[in-house]
């Protein structure tokens, strides 16, 4: 570290990094951490199998949830990796080696934290491809083709842009004792960041959107004379996915939105020209509970997901206990399905409501009329 940029001794930056990996907050966090994150991997992982195996989810709906669990297993194993990383610092390697790993030449840590903001970032843009996706859906959803062009098309721009911020971090030579790359880049992050709130809120108004439309056509199908079976049935159909994809949104924007109060509100803004003060220290020490407790936070809500989604739909949390031998414990009736719900998800009812569907599309009797002579 350049001299001129400091007016505190070695002595004192370690013993502010000793301040923040030390405190009692950061062990619980980390060995929580421990626990959480393995558990939130394998079950993102189980819930892709699950998508997979589920018939009737929309391919381009399964290409987009496929993109967003890959994601945020990526983002806790990066969660994972940090954590290992940082307990093998404080409570494996000797003491006269653990400020240079934390202070001085944190190289390793940013890497690791890469992992972290390339799983983060496509998983911010996985609720705008899933209201793209469910927009074009709703306004054709009677004839919706059954190819995955969209979702490849909106797989393909989520990994581009999730590699943005990793293009463009430029490290500076000044490393700081808590040292995430949101520090180094912050107008760079900072504007990324306002860019996916104000992107998940549009998408967030869109679902709503979504749901007023569709319980509109409802209503007026439902008051028709017409006997437009096929028609209500694909609504239907649209309708339970949509509703599926509720709280995928909400866990989402608030990731979103808690990374972006913490930029707003508690993240200190330096640059290479920064003089680090004892002033600068404390700003660290404080500003350091809030990143960790954002990724302590981050395991627990997609366990939360996973518990959530298998709840509200039946189809989900049958193939989820068949994927995950589970079933061994709750036992699984497998249902069948037709032909034509490869089209949509009707993943919020069982098979009682398609067999229901297919009863009406059944007892639709067309009489043709011989030719009068």
């Amino acid at each position: 570290m350049d001299k001129k940029y400091m007016n505190c001794t070695r002595c004192e930056l370690c013993g502010t990094a000793d301040v923040i990996y030390g405190s009692t907050f950061m062990e619980y966090s980390i060995l929580f951490r421990l626990l959480t994150a393995p558990l939130a991997t394998m079950g993102m992982g189980m819930l892709s199998a699950t998508i997979v195996k589920t018939k009737g989810i929309h391919i381009n709906t399964k290409v987009i949830l496929l993109v967003l669990c890959i994601s945020a297993i990526i983002c806790n194993t990066g969660i994972l990796v940090d954590c290992l990383y940082k307990f093998f610092i404080s409570n494996v390697m000797p003491n006269y080696m653990q400020c240079d790993f934390q202070v001085f030449n944190p190289q390793y840590g940013i890497v690791i934290r890469h992992i972290e903001i390339l799983g983060a970032m496509c998983l911010s843009t996985s609720s705008i491809a899933l209201a793209v996706e469910r927009t074009v859906a709703t306004i054709f959803y009677r004839n919706y083709p059954s190819k995955p062009t969209l979702g490849s098309i909106l797989a393909v721009i989520q990994i581009l842009v999730s590699f943005i911020p990793i293009w463009n971090v430029h490290t500076p030579k000044q490393m700081y004792p808590y040292s995430p790359p949101e520090l180094h880049a912050y107008k760079l992050y900072h504007s990324i960041n306002m860019w996916q709130t104000i992107l998940n809120v549009i998408a967030f108004f869109i679902f709503i959107i979504l749901w007023i439309i569709n319980y509109t056509r409802k209503k007026i199908i439902g008051n028709s004379h017409l006997q437009v079976v096929l028609a209500r049935y694909n609504l239907h159909e649209n309708m339970s996915t949509t509703h599926l994809m509720a709280p995928i949104i909400v866990v989402l924007c608030s990731i979103v939105f808690a990374s972006e109060l913490i930029l707003i509100l508690f993240t200190p803004v330096y640059n290479e020209d920064t003089v680090v003060t004892h002033q600068v220290l404390s700003e660290v020490i404080e500003f350091s509970f809030y990143p960790e407790l954002q990724l302590t936070l981050i395991p627990i809500m997609f366990i939360a997901l996973i518990l959530v989604l298998i709840t509200i739909s039946k189809k989900l949390r049958d193939n989820f206990l068949l994927v995950s031998n589970l079933s061994i414990c709750f036992p699984v009736k497998v249902h069948t399905t037709d032909s034509r719900s490869s089209s949509e998800s009707s993943s919020s009812e069982g098979s009682s409501e398609r067999i229901h569907w297919n009863r009406k599309i059944d007892g639709l009797s067309i009489t043709t009329q011989g030719p009068k002579f």
